[in-house]
């Protein structure tokens, strides 16, 4: 039985759901449809890399034995940039090298198939302690404060402000390093992972967020980088 607090944190949630079966994906996307708001698919690691930089979601299902990118390969390149997203690994085999490696990518789970409904429950609702954990509710700044569970600005006047996908990756990136300064090299490696940043994308990210968090939530040091005090 999940409780009512973890429940909340989850409709509020979004799952990237990676499977190379098209049948047990769009299976299992219709489950986790009933506890999440969005539900983003991919079909292997690449494509789950273009999805997470495209929708950044609070939580990922994978699996481990996929074409083109495995599962441990697109776990380790998330984990070079995000520590704390909650990761749950499915897999119809008890590899034990599989088990070894995942130890070290800090998984929420590591989940057989078919995955039982009690065990679905129970690692859900370890995702949302997890999402509960990694955050404070609000974050004072610039104009207003940031909403850390819905991933929202909200500006003095109670107005809230919806933020990009790419908005809300460069704004959790500059609270997590607070009043230090990150390079535009560094903040672009970790904003654009594999691909190149387009010619000034940096720049209108910066500029779009700025008009919606205040001209002042963002600090300019000279021409190196930016950040947060």
């Amino acid at each position: 039985m999940m409780t009512k607090s973890y429940q909340d944190i989850l409709a509020k949630s979004s799952i990237l759901l990676i499977e190379d079966e098209e049948y047990l994906r769009k299976s299992f996307k219709k489950v986790l449809k009933l506890w999440v708001c969005e539900v983003y698919e991919a079909k292997d690691g690449e494509e789950g890399l273009k999805a997470y930089e495209k929708y950044y979601p609070n939580i990922i299902i994978t699996d481990i034995r996929m074409p083109k990118m495995n599962g441990l390969d697109f776990i380790e390149t998330i984990r070079q940039t995000n520590k704390n997203i909650p990761i749950v690994v499915t897999s119809a085999y008890a590899d034990k090298d599989y088990l070894l490696k995942s130890i070290k990518l800090l998984l929420i789970e590591y989940l057989l198939k078919p995955i039982q409904e009690k065990d679905l429950v129970k690692v859900l609702s370890s995702c949302a302690a997890k999402l509960s954990e990694n955050s404070d509710e609000y974050i004072e700044l610039g104009s207003g404060r940031y909403d850390c569970q819905n991933r929202v600005f909200v500006d003095n006047n109670a107005d809230s402000h919806a933020l990009t996908s790419k908005e809300i990756e460069l704004l959790e990136l500059l609270l997590k390093n607070r009043g230090r300064l990150l390079t535009k090299q560094y903040i672009e490696e970790s904003l654009y992972i594999c691909d190149a940043a387009p010619l000034s994308a940096l720049k209108n990210l910066i500029f779009k967020l700025r008009k919606k968090i205040g001209d002042k939530a963002i600090k300019s040091v000279g021409k190196l980088g930016y950040k947060i005090e």
